[in-house]
Parts: structure tokens; C-alpha cells; sequence
């Protein structure tokens, strides 16, 4: 919808000129990193049938934090392979489904800094936010497809230990749901309700 699209890019511009100016006062926090998804449409019916075990997601969050406590992230994930069903013909694997989500969110973070802000330190936090959850559905290898954007939040937290004032290693877990009802992806998670699932990452925080 017009309505939606301009909304989101509107979050997006708000959400990057918060992330700028609180870059010029704050630490920044680059975090790429790798991950699961569970739970939710993850576990659906459709799933556990075809015992597709191909939940790995990846992606990056960029964070910026008033001395260590309160700031604003921006988060990106992306899973190839949400649920993928293949068959077998003649020795070629050939997709027969396949839906691929992507995740943007805007999110506020508190952190509680333990020893400081330099040097060694372990920071645990809490996040929550909102923003578009994308799922794109590809049918027999591609040949028919659709994409589902929908409004959507998160919520979780983790914990940041830090070796040195500018690399640590992060832990996070975040739950993602869509703000809609009944949609196109109950035909393929064969499960009724907003679209949603549980992630956990590890990644690499890259501290500036």
C-alpha cells in the first residue's frame, strides 16, 4: 500500500537522523553476526512435516549508545531458507518451496554498563522496536512467487562482553511478530495468526 510504504520509509529517514545524532555523542556499536531462528511459524505444522532444518539467519545492527545506558539501533536480518521443501530428480535437488524473510526494525536499547566504558566490560540490554518483517515465497524453483510486507516489532535482549574499548562478542535473543492478522504465509506455514518466530545470534560488536 502507498500508505505503508511512506510510512516506512518515513521511519527509516527518522530512524537514521536519530542513529546520526547520537553517533556525535555516543558510543557506536557495529554488530554483524550469524544465527537461528525457532518458535512460532518456525515450528509450524508445515515445518515439522517436511523436517526442513535450515533456520540460519544473518545479518547486522548498528547502535548508538549514550554513555552506555539509553540509545537507538537500527537492525538488519535476513534468513535465505526460512522453510525450503526440495525434491530429488535424477540426482538434482530442485526447490519446490521455498520463503525467505527479512527483517528491518528501528529499536530503543537500554544497556546497564558493568566497569565502565573502557576496556573490559560486560553490558547486558534490552531492545525493543519496530518496522517491516518482508517475506518473499517462491514456488516450484520460482516460477510463481509472491511478497508479503507487513508492519512488525521486536523485542528481546542479550548481553555485550567486551575484551578491549573497541572489540567485544554479543549474545541476543529477539522475538519477531507481525502486526497483522490471517495472512498469505498461513498457506505456507499452515498455521493461522500473525507471522512470527524467535531469534537467537552471536556476532562480533565492533565499538567506536
Amino acid at each position: 500500500m502507498p500508505l505503508a510504504r511512506f510510512s516506512l520509509r518515513a521511519l527509516a529517514v527518522l530512524g537514521f537522523v536519530g542513529l546520526a545524532a547520537s553517533a556525535a555523542r555516543a558510543d557506536v556499536l557495529i554488530t554483524p553476526f550469524v544465527g537461528s531462528n525457532m518458535g512460532g511459524s518456525a515450528s509450524s505444522p508445515l515445518f515439522r512435516a517436511i523436517d526442513d532444518g535450515s533456520r540460519t539467519n544473518f545479518g547486522v545492527s548498528l547502535a548508538a549508545m549514550a554513555g552506555g545506558v539509553f540509545g537507538v539501533e537500527a537492525d538488519i536480518g535476513y534468513t535465505p531458507r526460512f522453510v525450503g521443501a526440495d525434491i530429488d530428480l535424477a540426482g538434482v535437488p530442485i526447490s519446490v518451496a521455498q520463503n525467505r524473510v527479512t527483517t528491518a526494525m528501528m529499536n530503543l536499547t537500554v544497556g546497564l554498563p558493568i566497569q565502565g566504558r573502557s576496556g573490559i566490560g560486560v553490558r547486558p540490554y534490552a531492545v525493543g522496536g519496530i518496522g517491516l518483517i518482508r517475506q518473499q515465497i517462491d514456488v516450484v524453483g520460482g516460477l510463481v512467487s509472491y511478497t508479503e510486507n507487513d508492519f512488525g516489532y521486536d523485542v528481546g535482549g542479550g548481553v555485550v562482553l567486551f575484551l578491549g574499548r573497541h572489540v567485544g562478542f554479543r549474545g541476543d535473543v529477539r522475538h519477531f511478530r507481525t502486526t497483522g492478522g490471517i495472512s498469505v504465509s498461513d498457506l505456507v506455514d499452515l498455521e493461522p495468526g500473525a507471522f512470527n518466530f524467535t531469534r537467537t545470534s552471536v556476532g562480533v560488536t565492533l565499538r567506536y
